[in-house]
């Protein structure tokens, strides 16, 4: 996977989206002004205007899909994860994209699982080679696993008000308002289809 799988070209800086509610599925559809660079959007970390991208990973259609999402609020480094309700496909969020594709390539290489990413390596993970979705090892093993991996949250900067991985897990699930992603990309809860990230 190459960064400009993961680009999102912008024929607007006006933008559609996602923000987070804390501890919530459901998401808010903003509109906003985001940070363009050579065409695509830049995140901004300053703003909390991350990058938001999902890769389907079951049937090699090669589909990837990106979006802008607000409420994360990650310093730097990315998350990723298998763990994505329906289709469970790759779901990652980050502050760039050799972040992102870090934590994309890292999650392919334990078989699915839970990543943290900090400086282009994986500094906390939990494999979960059982269809991406479950560990096949001890509870105590799996446990201090996640122990890790929130220390290794902590070390990027997330919040603990609520648990980002929880967030990422729901983000791609369009049954559930107001905007989500999927592989073929950002949807719309109320019109059920769609949508470009910029607004034209």
């Amino acid at each position: 996977m190459a960064l400009t799988d993961i680009q999102i070209p912008l024929a607007s800086a006006l933008c559609n989206v996602i923000e987070l509610i804390p501890n919530s599925l459901v998401t808010l559809h903003r509109e906003e002004q985001v940070e363009v660079q050579n065409g695509a959007f830049q995140p901004s970390v300053e703003r909390d205007l991350l990058k938001l991208v999902v890769v389907e990973r079951h049937h090699a259609t090669g589909n990837v899909a990106a979006a802008i999402v607000k409420g994360f609020q990650l310093k730097r480094g990315a998350i990723a994860s298998t763990v994505a309700h329906d289709s469970h496909n790759i779901v990652a969020v980050g502050t760039s994209d050799q972040e992102i594709l870090a934590a994309i390539g890292h999650v392919k290489g334990i078989n699915g699982g839970l990543v943290v990413v900090d400086e282009g390596k994986a500094v906390a993970s939990l494999a979960l080679p059982v269809a991406g979705l479950m560990s096949n090892r001890d509870y105590m093993t799996v446990y201090k696993s996640l122990k890790i991996l929130n220390e290794g949250l902590k070390r990027i900067g997330s919040p603990q008000a609520f648990n980002p991985f929880l967030a990422l897990a729901f983000l791609t699930l369009p049954v559930i308002p107001e905007l989500k992603l999927t592989d073929k990309g950002l949807f719309e809860f109320a019109s059920f289809s769609h949508i470009d990230v910029s607004i034209k």
